[in-house]
């Protein structure tokens, strides 16, 4: 019989029969109408627990709706309970296999969602088979494999997204690759997940956290295609009309496709005069030729060139998205660049891109290139993957464009580690015997390690199987903030038998810090000697990294934020290349690299001017400038240069010196007129919010700088458009963004505050813009 009905069944659907949600429920493991608390094909029953009634007719539209899409015009009303498979029939609805599909249509009532089950077998992280879920504001569903510890994917979306009064369909699928939610038909998260579903005897639960109506639940024992989901997505030209909605959003974030070559000429045209016309962009510095990037990654000289990556962002198609296979969401890529001489940098196309298949939903994240490889290899961290390697393809390229991930990747997965370990920003190096060491991750949880900075080290002989070795080094509440972190770490040798561990701090202020320490190699742990920063309060130099060139030089980048955004379509630059060395006493030594001086001319100079008040150059300044100043104090105590000057003074930047408070600062209070500019005095947003409103913003970015007795202020300056870096005395360097409105803040003073100074040397040169 049931043969005979299968072959009806197939001839009615060969003749042109459209397929309709009824038919797709067909061959489902269960359904459930609600006009009865047993399944359409036998299964069942299930049991009410708590405040559930079920064969509520349903009037007019909604029931010819619920007819429409499989129902039978007759819904159970939850108002605090839920339905399970009952005790005896536990492992009755159980899915085998690698494939699933869960239906549930439903209209939530005033209340909403609470934190629990919608259509689950779950029983926790270790033994979930399935569970769609609602929980903090989120709608989820995850699913645990038999290859997998715990769960093997997970995905949500805003409860918000959910309308209240409103009969919705979710749809959630796995299908042996990846998980899918569905929203009335459309794709709205995806995430990769493999293995077979985990087999459980946790009871099947429907409605736990629902305050309203379900019309029609189901569950498949197959994945169905997405043709299929539309089908209990409603009324078909509504849903064409969303998904012209739908790809017009996510145009908004990933561009159009299939542009012509001809769009495609235009766009970029327009974009570069959009670009070059914005006042603010520099003109020497490293920077891409477009879009916002971040942390400065993988930087390594190879064969007599400087490679620098970095993190830009790259989208997938809109296609790809509209297609389920992955999220609208632009995300972490490496960029590349290359110089012979660090001035003039070739822009290459990005060394690694995230995989747009729904594996890597948040990008490639910050790294290193691994100090001391034999071949060029970079290590970096993947979200929900682990620390990963690639190396460069063609040796025989001196561009080095072409990049292989490891077959090996992840090498550090983020399961399976120690639990005190954080897997996250790594770094690596090789020492003379060939044994690589990882930092791994910003924070240590190890045992007496978890308040402040600190890093997990690891060691490998073959860079593929690695071994962990305990916390690096103890940070000390003397140095830094418990809040602290030590981010995109740099660990090498600096000179006097001493090493540098060079840092991002996101918290409570994003900055860079470093320690000058002792690494015990025999005892495989770093120790810190001293502390310092390289930008403070007023300035966001952040996400450090260096490499060491064939002369023997540590040569450092950092990336500078911008305060606020200038134009759509760039942001943020890095610092200048500079040379970190140590002087005798162990003092840090940070002075710009000498070949920056092939982009100078129209060089003019001034001796022996005794400056008393104020003294304003004529016709001297500019924004695009090198400024070196050697500066005898006398009796002055408080002096310095002031730059990007307006004729009255209305905006200006001083550079100033104070031998009593012993720093050197910028005072940014008169730097613009634009209101928009603010300089946060903690860029963490909840240690921000902490701060009282009239505490929250500086006027001054301070570092600490004294000067040594018979000393002379070297005062060297660097001016490119929206940042100003300052050298002083090759022992300190400040780093500031600053936006003038007015197109004559160009000038130049001298100012001594309180006694005369002698400006025994004054050089300035205009300087050659190299993009």
């Amino acid at each position: 019989m049931k043969y005979c009905t299968l072959l009806s069944l197939l001839a009615f659907l060969s003749v042109g029969h459209a397929q309709t949600a009824q038919d797709i429920l067909w061959d489902a493991v269960a359904v459930w109408n609600m006009d009865t608390l047993n399944s359409t094909n036998g299964q069942g029953p299930l049991k009410a627990v708590g405040n559930v009634s079920v064969g509520n007719a349903l009037r007019g539209a909604e029931r010819e709706a619920s007819l429409e899409l499989g129902g039978r015009g007759a819904v159970a009303i939850f108002s605090g309970g839920y339905l399970n498979a009952g005790e005896g029939s536990r492992g009755q609805f159980q899915v085998k296999g690698d494939k699933l599909t869960l239906l549930l249509r439903f209209k939530m009532g005033e209340k909403g969602l609470s934190g629990a089950e919608l259509f689950s077998k779950h029983g926790g992280h270790e033994a979930c088979s399935f569970n769609l879920y609602a929980n903090g504001g989120e709608v989820g569903f995850e699913i645990g494999t038999v290859n997998s510890e715990r769960l093997a994917g997970s995905i949500r979306i805003p409860a918000d997204m959910l309308s209240a009064d409103h009969w919705q369909t979710v749809v959630a699928r796995y299908d042996g690759d990846r998980i899918s939610l569905f929203l009335n038909g459309l794709p709205v998260a995806i995430t990769k997940a493999s293995g077979d579903l985990r087999v459980n005897d946790e009871p099947l639960i429907l409605g736990r956290a629902l305050n309203g109506e379900v019309d029609i639940a189901a569950i498949w024992s197959r994945a169905l295609s997405d043709d299929e989901i539309e089908k209990f997505g409603g009324d078909p030209e509504q849903i064409a009309s969303k998904k012209r909605a739908l790809r017009e959003e996510i145009e908004k974030v990933t561009g159009k496709d299939g542009l012509t070559t001809v769009d495609k000429m235009r766009a970029a045209l327009e974009l570069r005069e959009e670009i070059a016309s914005d006042p603010h962009r520099p003109r020497y510095h490293i920077m891409p030729p477009e879009g916002y990037w971040n942390d400065v990654n993988g930087t390594f000289y190879w064969n007599g060139r400087y490679h620098v990556m970095f993190l830009g962002r790259t989208a997938p198609d809109a296609q790809t998205v509209m297609a389920g296979i992955d999220t609208s969401r632009a995300r972490e890529t490496w960029m590349h660049t290359s110089s012979a001489d660090l001035v003039h940098w070739v822009q290459h196309p990005p060394a690694m891109k995230p995989v747009f298949d729904g594996s890597m939903p948040r990008g490639l994240y910050s790294g290193d290139a691994i100090d001391g490889a034999p071949v060029p290899t970079l290590i970096y961290h993947v979200p929900s993957q682990g620390t990963c390697i690639s190396t460069a393809a063609d040796l025989s390229d001196p561009e080095l464009i072409e990049w292989t991930p490891s077959p090996h990747n992840p090498v550090i997965p983020e399961d399976g580690e120690p639990e005190e370990v954080k897997v996250f920003d790594p770094t690596v190096w090789r020492e003379d015997d060939g044994t690589y060491y990882a930092l791994i991750g910003n924070k240590s949880y190890a045992p007496g390690y978890e308040e402040g900075d600190s890093t997990s080290l690891y060691r490998s002989t073959d860079l593929i199987n690695w071994e962990y070795r305990g916390p690096f080094y103890k940070s000390d509440r003397k140095w830094t903030h418990e809040l602290e972190d030590a981010a995109c770490p740099d660990f090498f040798p600096i000179g006097n038998g001493k090493h540098m561990l060079l840092m991002h701090g996101h918290r409570p202020l994003l900055n860079t810090h470093y320690y000058i320490g002792v690494w015990d190699r025999d005892n495989e742990r770093f120790i810190p000697e001293q502390h310092g920063r390289m930008s403070w309060a007023g300035g966001e130099v952040c996400a450090p990294e260096t490499l060491a060139d064939d002369q023997g030089r540590r040569i450092y980048w950092g990336a500078a934020r911008d305060a606020i955004r200038t134009s759509p379509g760039w942001k943020t630059v890095s610092t200048l290349p500079r040379v970190l060395s140590l002087d005798e006493d162990d003092t840090l030594l940070i002075e710009p690299v000498p070949e920056l001086e092939a982009l100078r001319y129209n060089g003019r100079s001034f001796q022996d001017m005794v400056v008393s008040g104020e003294l304003h150059l004529d016709d001297r300044g500019g924004d695009l400038l090198e400024i070196r100043a050697e500066i005898e104090p006398g009796d002055a105590r408080e002096f310095g240069v002031i730059v990007r000057q307006s004729p009255q003074g209305e905006e200006q930047l001083p550079v100033m010196i104070s031998l009593d408070d012993n720093i050197v600062y910028t005072d940014i209070s008169q730097a613009t007129l634009n209101p928009k500019v603010k300089y946060r005095r903690l860029t963490y947003k909840e240690s921000f919010e902490a701060l009282p409103e009239d505490q929250r913003y500086v006027t001054r970015q301070e570092a600490p700088f004294t000067l040594k007795p018979g000393e002379t202020v070297d005062l060297h300056i660097f001016i490119d458009k929206s940042i100003v870096e300052i050298f002083v005395n090759g022992r300190q360097c400040v780093t500031q963004r600053i936006y003038p409105t007015r197109e004559d803040a160009l000038g130049i003073s001298l100012v001594s505050k309180d006694a005369p100074m002698t400006v025994r040397d004054l050089r300035i040169w205009d300087m050659h813009p190299t993009h």
